[in-house]
């Protein structure tokens, strides 16, 4: 048995400083995630649930420093923005006119884009039990960031060695004075505690630090044959934006028209020259940016109203070209999201900020890609139009299949074109009116596949697949939800 942590950085930055402030972090410190975790127990609340998770996580420092699994620091493109800041820090003569008390200064931010947005955190020889993995599982759902606050990630804990990715290599712990070393902040024996009372005498969490070195090392050998490797699709990944509470509630028939917006909206913030894949226009049969309204399906109580917005970024997006889109969804510094969607027919869709945790089902990345290992099962969350007309020699369920491969997924193994749909809350066409111009209608379907293999959405078929029409969601057991 062996324990993995794996972090997805969900918008592939990864925001943190090193030792010097003009330095980005890489890869990722072992303490760093373990303040992540320590940050989601609900602190002060003397519960069972807090004593739990305290000793757990105490379990977790017992464990030892685990192995890091990351992209090379040559597969690392790191950006440093400066620039000057109030003072949190008051002092009696401070020159601020605006701020009372207080003075500005110089501040760097430093970021890191690497080539593979995983890492993982790797404890070959340990061996947790039940309790222990389910409360490290329920604190990894509940941490929105790694490092700053603009880089939110998705945390899943392995009870498991998870297998090698090619692009990356392994940092193992060593003596120090090894050549080529590096240091890295790692948990202790009593960092739990250590970091609580940090916290209840205002000190900083940088304070109770310790650190090792590590060198790069051979990728070890797992006791058992590998899990399987995560699932592929066309899409790397996918960038969620709930809409923000308290908003009128938007029809989800007006899916085209919302899917126009946000695809306006991100072609203005991604600076010229635009890549072909965000336009579509020259990209030369690759797969385009998708632009995806995401609708309140699939559940008892759900009426098919919009959600939140979604971008998927294609897998072959090359890097020059991903780091130009995010700096576009994300601002420059990654402060600066998309907020507001504007237009004319409804009004302006406020949305709220992607960094924050989702408390709502249907605006979890993983809704409308599946689980990392992928899913086969799948089901039209809206309607797919065909790419061609069915004749006597070419079925419905064909077009679809052949929908699918053109899209760069597997050819599924079965198709079942449904009568309506069967998600609670789909809708069965977008509202009359709203079909871009110049696109031909065709046949609107609704339809159930099923893949010989695992795949990882979103799953995105047919003539409309990058307005929203024709996204697929995996069928899951309400248990697994």
């Amino acid at each position: 048995m062996a324990l993995s942590i794996t972090v997805r950085l969900r918008q592939a930055r990864y925001d943190a400083a090193a030792t010097t402030p003009v330095d980005a972090e890489w890869p990722p410190h072992p303490a760093r995630l373990f303040n992540a975790l320590v940050a989601a127990v609900e602190h002060g609340s003397g519960s069972p649930a807090e004593v739990a998770d305290l000793a757990a996580l105490r379990w977790l420092e017992q464990a030892g420093p685990p192995l890091v699994a990351a992209v090379p620091p040559t597969d690392v493109h790191t950006s440093v923005r400066s620039g000057f800041v109030v003072t949190n820090a008051t002092e009696a003569n401070a020159g601020s006119t605006f701020w009372p008390g207080r003075t500005n200064r110089s501040s760097s931010r430093s970021s890191a884009l690497p080539a593979d947005d995983r890492v993982a955190f790797v404890w070959p020889a340990a061996e947790p039990d039940d309790g222990v993995l389910w409360r490290l599982t329920r604190l990894a759902r509940r941490v929105p960031y790694l490092g700053r606050s603009t880089g939110n990630v998705e945390i899943t804990v392995h009870d498991e060695q998870v297998p090698h990715r090619p692009k990356c290599t392994t940092y193992q712990p060593t003596r120090i004075g090894t050549p080529g070393s590096i240091e890295l902040r790692v948990p202790y024996p009593g960092y739990a505690d250590q970091l609580v009372a940090a916290y209840d005498n205002g000190q900083r969490a940088w304070e109770t630090v310790r650190s090792i070195a590590y060198a790069v090392g051979s990728p070890p050998e797992p006791d058992e044959p590998p899990a399987p490797a995560d699932a592929t699709g066309p899409y790397r990944t996918l960038l969620v934006w709930p809409v923000r509470r308290g908003h009128v509630p938007i029809r989800g028939d007006r899916i085209l028209q919302v899917a126009g917006l946000l695809r306006r909206t991100v072609m203005d913030r991604v600076a010229d020259p635009l890549p072909a894949q965000v336009s579509g226009h020259g990209a030369d049969g690759r797969p385009h940016l998708a632009y995806l309204p995401l609708l309140d399906v699939g559940h008892r109580h759900a009426d098919g109203h919009l959600l939140g917005v979604a971008v998927a970024l294609p897998t072959d997006l090359p890097d020059t070209d991903r780091r130009a889109v995010l700096a576009g969804l994300f601002g420059p510094t990654g402060d600066d999201p998309i907020q507001t969607l504007n237009g004319n027919q409804f009004g302006p869709v406020q949305l709220a900020d992607p960094a924050e945790t989702p408390t709502t089902w249907g605006v979890r990345a993983d809704r409308w890609t599946g689980p990392p290992s992928g899913a086969k099962q799948w089901v039209t969350a809206s309607p797919m139009m065909l790419d061609h007309f069915p004749n006597r020699s070419r079925s419905a369920a064909d077009i679809v299949a052949d929908g699918l491969v053109t899209a760069d997924y597997p050819r599924p193994a079965s198709v079942t074109v449904l009568d309506a749909p069967v998600l609670r809350g789909a809708i069965s066409a977008p509202r009359r009116g709203t079909l871009p111009k110049q696109r031909p209608s065709r046949p609107l379907v609704h339809c159930r596949i099923s893949f010989a293999e695992p795949v990882r959405g979103p799953v995105i078929a047919g003539a409309l697949r990058y307005l929203g029409c024709g996204v697929f969601v995996p069928e899951v057991p309400v248990a697994q939800r």
